[in-house]
């Protein structure tokens, strides 16, 4: 199981609760806070007055004072809640899909949403901009070797001084359309594909149940950034430190390729009848009015069955070829039973990495993992790909 790494980062995009103001109890990203992280970045006043430093070469580097981590519009969130307190609601989980350029390409199992003209083309551009020159291999979340085959991207940080004003417009944004705490969000990470680059399948959350990370120990410690493996108030909150949701931001499109797929996708929303622009709802029967269509074959639906089927095929099935250079799995073909996204630059996509789980659960309540939000990116067989990602957990992130 693989899963996208942060686990060598210190700089979430809040301050942590241990650094808060003593003016401030009991919450974070106030007035004071605001006004304490400029103090901090300010000259002493003897570093202000000293006019005798060297000229020229030999004078020290004096770097600019890093943006503060804060968004210009904090929130007023209280210890409990930042530390496991804060609930996940059915509203909550709804909420982007009733947003009005949202077009749900699918209700559940897992549940993706998405966003056209999210960004607008200057933001794209400045995101690219603050993303070069930071390009590093991309790694994973193992307990063996980080940088694998499975996973031949190369990604920027955009944190530290990469982390604008424009940028945190966006991270904002992103939190007002998910509708949870910004201080709960990772560093956004610009990813760039070129040809034949590609990440195999798989999962963004690490535990494959709630706290339960088999073991791993950098599993375990990915979970702790956020407070886990503990659940609940107090600790990693309704997902135990995990990451609870996704959110891919489009900055440029490959001519071929390259799509984020969804092997797992099981049903859709397809009010009208009409394709829509840069989705591909392969092998699957639509029906209009907003009732769903369940893909593949057999009418497995979009239980336990409808995820041990498709882990099936995904085992029997070999891969086929694309192009003479870029060999690619049968979930990214053309004619798939997948879902296949590939929309144009500046489009939003959401999907959930846990969810709320059975009848009887409760705003609040531990939700559960989600195994079907397993997605990957297919390889780029002409062109360039860059996007931008934003993981968010249930609780604050470290």
């Amino acid at each position: 199981m693989y899963l996208n790494l942060q686990a060598s980062r210190t700089d979430p995009d809040r301050l942590s609760a241990a650094h808060q103001p003593t003016d401030a109890p009991g919450s974070v990203g106030g007035t004071a806070q605001l006004a304490g992280a400029k103090q901090q970045a300010s000259p002493s006043p003897a570093q202000a007055n000293d006019a005798s430093a060297p000229a020229g070469l030999n004078a020290p580097l004096v770097l600019p004072p890093e943006p503060p981590r804060l968004s210009d519009q904090p929130e007023h969130l209280s210890y409990e809640e930042l530390h496991g307190g804060w609930k996940l609601t059915w509203e909550m989980f709804d909420r982007a899909t009733k947003h009005p350029n949202a077009t749900v390409v699918s209700w559940s199992s897992p549940r993706v949403v998405l966003i056209k003209d999210f960004l607008a083309p200057d933001e794209i551009e400045h995101l690219v901009h603050q993303a070069t020159g930071g390009f590093e291999r991309s790694e994973v979340v193992t307990d063996g070797e980080k940088r694998d085959t499975a996973r031949t991207s190369f990604g920027s940080w955009l944190s530290g001084h990469k982390r604008s004003e424009k940028v945190r417009a966006v991270q904002h944004r992103i939190h007002e359309l998910v509708g949870i705490p910004e201080a709960f969000g990772e560093s956004l990470y610009v990813l760039q594909y070129a040809q034949g680059q590609k990440y195999d399948v798989h999962n963004d959350h690490c535990a494959q149940g709630p706290g339960d990370y088999a073991g791993q120990t950098s599993c375990r410690e990915f979970l702790e950034r956020a407070g886990g493996p503990g659940c609940g108030p107090g600790h990693g909150g309704v997902t135990c430190g995990d990451r609870l949701a996704t959110v891919i931001l489009y900055l440029r499109s490959p001519v071929k390729g390259g799509a984020t797929v969804f092997p797992h996708a099981r049903s859709y929303r397809v009010p009208k009848l009409e394709p829509q622009p840069g989705i591909s709802l392969q092998g699957g029967a639509q029906q209009a009015g907003g009732q769903l269509g369940t893909a593949g074959s057999g009418g497995a639906g979009s239980g336990e069955a409808a995820v041990a089927q498709s882990r099936r095929r995904l085992a029997q099935h070999g891969s086929g070829v694309l192009s003479d250079d870029v060999e690619v799995p049968w979930y990214c073909a053309e004619g798939a039973s997948a879902l296949q996204v590939s929309p144009p630059p500046g489009t939003a996509v959401l999907f959930w990495d846990y969810v709320p789980s059975g009848p009887e659960w409760q705003p609040g309540d531990i939700a559960q993992p989600d195994p079907a939000s397993l997605h990957g990116g297919c390889p780029v067989v002409e062109g360039t790909k860059l996007i931008a990602t934003r993981w968010i957990r249930a609780a604050e992130f470290h």
